[in-house]
């Protein structure tokens, strides 16, 4: 294949399938993989299986999809999503969302298209989580493009273009729908909102002038993702609390390892997933900074009033507001969801050695949800109805 600019960072093609495939077959990692979710037996039989496959859509057909419809059984009590039906087939989309799991947010929007007769969408990933290069090479087959990390200054305005350059092209020549999440990396705190550079990096492709046009022909559709229970919130928690108290601290590989594996396995019981509508965006009254600005909050604005708020949630924002207001939301449940709080704050002292900081963490915890329900609240008519 040629060599153009959007090589280091575009989703595989058809014709790569078999030699990356081939590479990836011989991972230890993905043969535990299979194993975990085929059963040891049936190893062989997908290893032999997949050296056969010829195309990206033979692959997420035959291998993708039965690993994520296991993932789903296993670790969703029921998925329930709405929108879809506001959208037209052969129109390509940009899908902009909250970010909760490293992974399945994407999968699980995927999913939904597909069963409701999409074709499958490109999804943006980030290249830090690539700890192996098994997993990019995955992830890119799987039509991912890759978003780079921690880059500054001039390699960062080089890497922003190209990808806002490679978006566009992907969404008007090849007529391909695309996701990404509305910030760099998932919410530490349950507090979704839109990051304006992803904005301007959206309209780093626009010719001078036409922004708003370039945005409305993207068809950008806000996506509200709604877990019941976020199986790495307390990592995220941790995260946060660790720079409240002026503290950073690195994540190794196996602590990136272990957060994709949780979020792909560990239960979340009820999720939904919200499609909202195209939107359409009106620049002559703003100037730049206000445009992108106002553009970012619209987006808000669809995410936060779609959430679905389950009795967690409520019990989670009366815990933080020391308060038992939305009681009967959630009422008889306490003891269930400490028992749930108790064991995710069993992973902090796993990782991470701490066994002094429980009644922080846990007020953290409350907070990443309660966090949730107010943004929801803010954004709803029905909080004027719920504040009386």
């Amino acid at each position: 294949m040629k060599q153009n600019v959007f090589d280091p960072i575009r989703s595989f093609r058809d014709e790569e399938v078999h030699s990356y495939l081939s590479k990836i077959i011989d991972e230890p990692l993905f043969h535990e993989a299979l194993a975990y979710q085929f059963g040891k037996e049936k190893v062989p039989y997908w290893l032999d299986k997949i050296t056969t496959f010829q195309s990206i859509h033979e692959l997420q057909q035959e291998l993708l999809l039965p690993l994520l419809e296991n993932l789903l059984r296993e670790s969703v009590e029921k998925l329930t999503y709405s929108g879809t039906e506001a959208l037209h087939k052969n129109t390509s989309y940009l899908y902009i969302s909250n970010h909760r799991d490293i992974l399945m947010d994407s999968f699980i929007l995927n999913y939904i298209l597909f069963i409701e007769g999409f074709d499958t969408i490109e999804s943006a990933i980030g290249n830090n989580l690539f700890v192996m290069p098994w997993i990019e090479h995955l992830a890119r087959l799987n039509k991912s493009f890759v978003v780079k990390r921690n880059l500054e200054g001039k390699a960062l305005y080089e890497a922003s273009l190209i990808l806002s350059l490679y978006m566009k092209d992907t969404l008007f020549r090849r007529q391909q729908s695309l996701w990404i999440a509305q910030q760099e990396g998932r919410s530490k705190n349950g507090d979704d909102f839109t990051q304006p550079s992803l904005i301007k990096m959206l309209l780093m492709a626009s010719d001078k002038g036409e922004e708003s046009n370039l945005l409305n022909q993207y068809h950008i559709v806000p996506v509200s993702v709604s877990y019941e229970y976020d199986p790495c919130d307390v990592y995220k928690c941790w995260d946060a609390y660790q720079k409240s108290i002026g503290k950073s601290f690195e994540k190794t590989n196996n602590m990136r390892l272990n957060e994709m594996k949780e979020g792909l396995i560990e239960f979340k019981g009820k999720v939904h997933f919200s499609v909202t509508h195209p939107m359409i965006f009106l620049f002559q009254e703003f100037k730049m900074r206000e445009a992108i600005q106002h553009v970012a909050t619209a987006i808000d604005n669809e995410i936060q009033s779609h959430y679905i708020i389950y009795p967690f949630h409520w019990y989670c924002y009366d815990k933080s507001n020391y308060s038992d207001r939305y009681y009967n939301e959630y009422a008889g449940k306490e003891n269930d969801f400490e028992t749930r709080i108790n064991h995710q704050l069993q992973k902090i002292e796993k990782f991470f050695t701490q066994t002094n900081e429980e009644d922080i963490m846990r007020s953290y915890l409350y907070g990443f949800y309660a966090n949730i329900v107010k943004n929801y609240l803010a954004k709803t008519k029905s909080a004027s109805c719920l504040n009386f």
